[in-house]
């Protein structure tokens, strides 16, 4: 399994390094040839939007300039206003498709204006007199071309052209052309190919034509930003571009003052990249292929002698020199060296650390036998501290007192049956513990005993408070006086730096359905992790404790059903309440 793991770890390491490189070659050859391209396509439609514009001027200039020379053949007529009218409607002035919508001539002697087209083909006399390019005309010898009006569904741009007498003007003719309609319009923009649009507009910026008729809204209406650009520019001519588009702006059409914008898509310089794009992608397809194949060849050549050593070292049952049949380059030869050579360190490490290994373990033995021998002595102190004081009492008062002897006697009792105990946990055996009926008045005394005998070496102040009323207790009599006894011990170990100010009460309070003994001192305290190890064997906080007391006593209290809840605060004290629940009292 490894050695396929290995071959396959090596395979998608050639594979990727071999594609990676040719991937940065393709992509760096793709780059140039798209700017490359992208450059040829924006000179490529420069010219031919200069072309458009040339194309485009050139017709605006002839058709303005036919309708220009019929307008002017109508000046003989203007002293006859049915001459005139006849000689319209002989020239086809009134054409809506090849000449006018709407024509007027406005004499200037009698200020009177006179229309020869209906009035729903006509803007209002008044918005023509407030026209800047009808009162150009008054004052000059050119045509003018007025701004954008609408009517109706239509749109209309007059064209003024003033009327001599010699060298006196005599008035003004006026012909609206369709701007949906006219010729002058329609046929006049050219465009190079269908993705391309030319517009015109006049010196307003007005959009008046495209040079597609069905168009959409959106293709017919620029921007406000590009059309502002656009008049912005004082050269003859500019290129600009926009994120979708290239423009090509001529402001000077040498025929009016209209101007032509030739917008053409970005899609157009990029159409060509984007077949160059598709080549490369299946260039790099098939250099993916080739990666593969030179990746799997190379990547067995380089790992049929590691397969070989790895398959070696698996098969091996201890760390010996191997040899290869196909040893391969000289780094795999180096390797095997290196093996060989890592493999007798691992020989020699390996004995060396079992007889280690063997030294600490009779060690551990040792101090196991030391520390459970400890934990014994310090346990049967317990008991024959108070047998020794009552000998001692006996002693003094040369008398017999049977009540001091029973004391005694019933010490010993116990210290024997903690030796069992000690017996049984060394076999890791459950010792059965002897329950019956306790007189608690006549046990208290004991612990009475017990707490004088124990607080005697110590300054401390020690209590031991009981009610008035004690009924039995069904439980194990040397049980509760070893969990209590070992509970006022660690007490009073924690209240020894406090001297006269040490305190250790312990209290006894009786429920319904419990005992509750409580062991209260202000001694050194414990934190929460202190707390939380409370009942696990040979753990403890004393430099010469053994931790078997507690551990010991937590056994006692589960046989009994109750439990042991701990308060404690450093620096504060500590407060131990021991449950013991009434059970079996009937028994």
């Amino acid at each position: 399994m490894e050695t396929k793991k290995m071959m396959r770890s090596y395979f998608f390491q050639i594979t990727a390094v071999l594609f990676i490189l040719i991937c940065l070659v393709i992509s760096a050859l793709a780059f140039t040839a798209d700017r490359v391209t992208i450059s040829r396509v924006e000179q490529q439609t420069e010219k031919q939007s200069e072309k458009s514009v040339e194309v485009s001027s050139n017709a605006l200039r002839d058709s303005v300039g036919n309708l220009h020379e019929k307008i002017m053949g109508l000046q003989l007529n203007v002293t006859n206003m049915k001459n005139l009218e006849r000689a319209i409607r002989d020239t086809n002035l009134l054409d809506i498709d090849t000449g006018f919508k709407s024509f007027f001539y406005y004499d200037l002697k009698t200020d009177k204006m006179t229309w020869f087209s209906s009035e729903d083909r006509r803007i209002r006399e008044s918005s023509v007199r407030r026209d800047d390019a009808f009162l150009q005309a008054l004052t000059s010898t050119d045509f003018h071309m007025s701004k954008r009006y609408k009517l109706d569904s239509d749109y209309l741009s007059y064209m003024y052209v003033p009327v001599r007498n010699g060298n006196e003007r005599v008035g003004v003719f006026g012909g609206g052309l369709s701007l949906m309609n006219s010729v002058v319009f329609r046929n006049s923009l050219e465009s190079f190919d269908d993705d391309t649009m030319a517009y015109l507009f006049n010196s307003q910026g007005e959009p008046l034509a495209t040079s597609r008729n069905l168009v959409t809204d959106q293709e017919r209406v620029l921007s406000q930003s590009v059309v502002d650009r656009a008049f912005q520019s004082t050269k003859p001519y500019e290129i600009f571009s926009t994120n979708k588009d290239m423009y090509y702006f001529a402001r000077d059409l040498k025929v009016t003052d209209w101007k032509i914008l030739v917008r053409t898509p970005r899609s157009v310089f990029y159409e060509p990249v984007y077949t160059t794009r598709q080549q490369y992608l299946v260039i790099a397809a098939l250099t993916l292929v080739l990666s593969l194949i030179v990746g799997y060849l190379m990547s067995r050549q380089l790992t049929a002698p590691l397969l070989e050593l790895v398959q070696k070292i698996e098969k091996s049952t201890t760390p010996q020199p191997i040899t290869l049949e196909r040893s391969g380059s000289n780094e795999i030869k180096t390797l095997v060296s290196a093996y060989n050579e890592y493999a007798q360190r691992m020989e020699h490490a390996r004995v060396e650390q079992l007889s280690q290994q063997q030294v600490i373990l009779h060690q551990e033995k040792l101090a196991s036998l030391g520390q459970l021998a400890a934990g014994i002595a310090h346990e049967i102190r317990n008991p024959l501290t108070p047998v020794k004081m009552a000998l001692q009492l006996l002693s003094e008062e040369k008398q017999n007192n049977p009540d001091m002897m029973q004391i005694a006697l019933s010490e010993l009792d116990r210290a024997n049956q903690l030796i069992q105990t000690m017996l049984d946990l060394s076999k890791n055996d459950r010792t059965t513990l002897e329950m019956t009926r306790i007189d608690m008045k006549k046990m208290m005394e004991k612990l009475t005993f017990i707490l004088e005998s124990k607080s005697h070496p110590y300054e401390a102040d020690c209590k031991i408070y009981t009610p008035a009323h004690m009924p039995p207790l069904y439980a194990s009599e040397n049980g509760l006086l070893q969990v209590l006894s070992n509970c006022i011990g660690n007490s009073l170990d924690a209240v020894e730096s406090k001297g006269i100010d040490g305190i250790c009460h312990v209290h006894l309070h009786v429920y319904p359905d419990q005992f509750v003994f409580i062991i209260q001192d202000n001694g050194v305290g414990m934190d929460a992790e202190q707390i939380s190890l409370i009942g696990q064997a040979f753990n403890t906080s004393k430099i010469n404790g053994n931790g078997l007391g507690l551990f010991m006593s937590s056994q006692i209290v589960r046989q009994h059903n109750g439990r042991i809840e701990v308060d404690s605060k450093v620096g504060v004290g500590t407060t131990i309440q021991l449950f013991f629940p009434r059970q079996g009292e009937q028994a």
